[in-house]
């Protein structure tokens, strides 16, 4: 009779092992999400079209004058157009561009995340125990369905 217990204890550890393996559900269920997130910023130069400017910077200068045999006088313009993305310059008598300086910036900003999934340690379990026991005629043999708190973890 006694091996008979020891039999159906044996068979009921090793379904509850087997069982507790297989259980896909509980892969997913109690763990942590840890993400990394890296940053990648690339600045690239565009062109840019300015369409009529206002101006920054006028004046005609007096002293910068053509004078020729028949005492008609040219005056010279100078105009200077600037903003924060270019800057451009024109001068003559009829104005001309001289100088132009374009200053456009395009960001472009790639963000990777990692994502690492860590299985949390469990501490509370449901399980199935064996062993001896006191009981009314002594020392017996004692199958009993337990509620654990598992103290240490390796």
């Amino acid at each position: 009779m006694k091996l008979l217990y020891y039999l159906i204890i044996a068979a009921l550890a090793l379904l509850l092992i087997i069982s507790r393996r297989n259980d896909a559900s509980s892969v997913n269920k109690d763990a942590d999400t840890i993400t990394i997130t890296n940053t990648v910023r690339k600045i690239q130069v565009d062109t840019m079209y300015i369409l009529s400017p206002q101006p920054y910077l006028a004046w005609i200068d007096n002293s910068d004058t053509i004078h020729a045999s028949d005492t008609c006088y040219h005056l010279r313009e100078y105009k200077e157009y600037r903003d924060s993305s270019y800057y451009a310059k024109i001068s003559g008598v009829a104005p001309r561009l001289d100088e132009i300086r374009v200053y456009p910036r395009t960001i472009y900003q790639t963000e990777y995340i990692y994502r690492d999934i860590v299985q949390k340690n469990k501490r509370w379990g449901l399980g199935l125990s064996a062993g001896y026991g006191i009981g009314r005629n002594g020392l017996s043999p004692i199958l009993a369905v337990t509620v654990n708190y598992n103290l240490f973890q390796w």
